[in-house]
């Protein structure tokens, strides 16, 4: 398997949160999803990056009564921000996923901070939170290199 350009940032984060105790049930990232937030000539061709971490019903940091499905947490190339959503006993997300206050490559211990509150079913603050990934330039200029070869520009 080929490494992605954002894979040192998800690891990063998969070990923020567990070492904070709330290890995502199963998480992954991928480059083969369509971008939805084009609008140019590579509308409906040009794919993106994503990461998708989900915690399971039954997972033993989630104390949220509404979510009792689980919910995911997703990182997308190009969206500016982190999202999230419940999900549905079958695992298909409650509805469009909702943007937070985390940036893109928000510091892994922000995207914890955020994580513990989702599960426990508390009200995320607005405002974005500053805290960036020590890695992050690094990780964005390969994150850009790959969606300039993508498309070919």
């Amino acid at each position: 398997m080929t490494d992605l350009p954002h894979d040192p940032y998800i690891t990063a984060v998969i070990d923020a949160l567990t070492t904070a105790g709330l290890e995502p049930t199963e998480h992954w990232t991928d480059a083969g999803e369509l971008d939805p937030y084009r609008d140019d000539d590579y509308a409906g061709l040009a794919c993106m990056l994503t990461a998708v971490l989900v915690w399971d019903g039954d997972h033993p940091a989630l104390t949220d009564t509404n979510a009792p499905h689980g919910i995911t947490l997703l990182w997308e190339h190009p969206a500016e921000q982190w999202q999230w959503a419940r999900r549905k006993r079958n695992g298909h997300l409650e509805r469009e996923p909702e943007f937070l206050p985390l940036p893109r490559w928000a510091d892994p211990d922000a995207v914890v901070d955020v994580v513990r509150v989702l599960l426990a079913g508390l009200e995320v603050p607005g405002g974005e939170d500053p805290r960036l990934w020590l890695d992050y330039v690094a990780a964005g200029e390969a994150v850009t290199a790959w969606a300039a070869a993508e498309t070919g520009e």
